[in-house]
């Protein structure tokens, strides 16, 4: 069951016996009331989820590994909220991905022609996005095959090690959160981050050109202008990225927060 299943599930139930108690003649205005329950429901959730959280935890962990069952490409999507996430290389041979963690987790998995497309959902919750702040949830991907790698998360602590890997887009869409990503040293990679008020420190692999752009609220941004020279635009730009054999490129939207580009 997704984690966020419980709180909508039960905002459904709520609001359809409002409009019944409407319907009935019985209250005046389901809308009236809706808002006022909905936020009372919400800051319960998140209050069970502090509280009730440790619960889900388990000392002996949880683990689990997913065949690449003869695979050329594959998809990874990783839904988490609070927590430390790692994620990098060293799935067991044959396998696309391998995880542990202290919670439960579920995951689901189907193969479209040749790719393999993969859902993770780390730790459980009671709305979108808030999880067991205290967990910890390892994630090993194999190098075998490329890779698009899909994140939502949410107030997490995460680090991405690509730099062994074959990821051809890395997608991150995240929240209050501390963010280390190392980018694959062969390059060919696509970036995409869309962040709130997020700490973001990309290492770009010597060898590796790139061409960054940055559509930034109240951000310090800290990038190495003698690798990436800023250009017109916003863009920032390896002298020899149109020519680089090795090259990625970075999309950063982003509210308040740092971001550090090396």
């Amino acid at each position: 069951m997704r984690r966020d299943s419980l709180f909508w599930g039960t905002v459904l139930v709520v609001m359809g016996g409002l409009f019944l108690l409407q319907a009935m003649n019985i209250i005046p205005n389901a809308w009236g009331l809706f808002w006022p329950v909905f936020l009372v429901l919400l800051g319960l959730s998140i209050i069970a989820g502090v509280y009730l959280g440790p619960r889900f935890r388990s000392d002996e962990g949880e683990s689990f590994e997913i065949d690449l069952q003869g695979a050329s490409e594959a998809s990874v999507k990783f839904n988490y909220g609070a927590g430390q996430v790692n994620i990098g290389p060293g799935a067991p041979l044959g396998k696309l991905l391998s995880g542990s963690s202290g919670v439960a987790m579920s995951h689901s998995s189907h193969k479209v022609g040749d790719r393999l497309d993969v859902s993770v959902d780390a730790g459980p919750s009671f709305i979108p996005f808030i999880g067991p702040a205290n967990s910890v949830w390892n994630f090993r991907l194999t190098p075998d095959v490329p890779v698009r790698i899909e994140v939502d998360s949410g107030a997490a602590s995460q680090k991405f090690n690509l730099e062994d890997l074959n990821v051809t887009h890395f997608d991150l869409d995240t929240g209050a959160s501390s963010t280390s990503l190392v980018l694959p040293s062969r390059g060919g990679t696509f970036v995409d981050l869309d962040a709130g008020a997020a700490s973001i420190d990309i290492r770009v692999p010597e060898g590796v050109s790139a061409r960054i752009s940055i559509d930034e609220g109240i951000t310090a941004l800290d990038i190495d202008e003698a690798r990436f020279p800023r250009l017109h635009g916003g863009f920032y730009q390896s002298a020899d990225f149109d020519r680089a054999e090795r090259r990625t490129e970075i999309k950063i939207d982003a509210g308040a927060g740092r971001i550090h580009i090396y």
